[in-house]
């Protein structure tokens, strides 16, 4: 919609997931419109044709307009690509390797411009964790280590927070002061951000949810939502 600034932030899953269906229609109906245009950027997976087929698998549908653009190959046009889109969709894969490409080539400004604009930013894993200030990756090898994001959404966050091993390791790390305080959203569940801040979260996995993580506790996102609503 149009005026608002919008994120969708997935944790892992989604469209490339038989049993995420009901995530793929959250995203959809985030955008309010009969008709609408949706775009998917498979950077992170150095543009893996697979799931680009995947993508137009499953979003193919007669009120939808679905394209996506290879910047691996070429970024000419991706300005009015983007600007013309109703929501682009983030796919996963290293997310080291994708902002790497989208900061030589100038493009952090361009999603900035748009998501202002009233486009809506969505992704999955690296493509959700791209949009905070910091996050939690594995995209130097073995290991989890803290990188850097975009900004657009202040804090921290991981994807995958259902993996236990990965959910220590952001504790740690915001305990330790490596990372601020931040948002860990499980497989298969989703958070829509307006205007920068967490407003709701959608599960289509059971048991599967969000949390708000500080360096004492972990609190349910949805009851965090509705404390710092009231």
């Amino acid at each position: 919609m149009k005026g608002k600034k919008q994120i969708i932030a997935i944790g892992g899953g989604g469209f490339t997931h038989s049993e995420d269906r009901d995530l793929d229609q959250f995203f959809l109906d985030q955008i309010n419109k009969k008709k609408s245009s949706i775009g998917f950027l498979p950077t992170a997976s150095n543009d893996d044709y697979k799931k680009t087929e995947l993508f137009y698998k499953r979003f193919k549908n007669i009120n939808l307009k679905v394209s996506h653009f290879d910047l691996t190959s070429n970024v000419k046009g991706f300005e009015n690509w983007i600007s013309n889109l109703d929501a682009v969709y983030v796919g996963g894969g290293n997310t080291k390797f994708m902002l790497d490409l989208w900061k030589k080539n100038n493009l952090i400004q361009i999603f900035k411009e748009v998501y202002n604009s009233g486009v809506i930013l969505s992704g999955v894993s690296a493509g959700a964790a791209c949009w905070f200030d910091y996050f939690l990756t594995d995209s130097f090898g073995p290991g989890l280590k803290p990188l850097s994001g975009i900004g657009l959404i202040s804090g921290s966050f991981t994807p995958h927070y259902s993996n236990t091993k990965r959910a220590d390791k952001y504790r740690q790390n915001i305990k330790n002061k490596s990372l601020p305080n931040g948002i860990a959203i499980d497989d298969g569940v989703a958070v829509l951000f307006i205007d920068g801040k967490p407003t709701e979260v959608y599960s289509s996995r059971k048991s599967h949810n969000a949390y708000f993580i500080n360096q004492t506790k972990q609190i349910n996102l949805k009851e965090y939502i509705k404390i710092n609503n009231e």
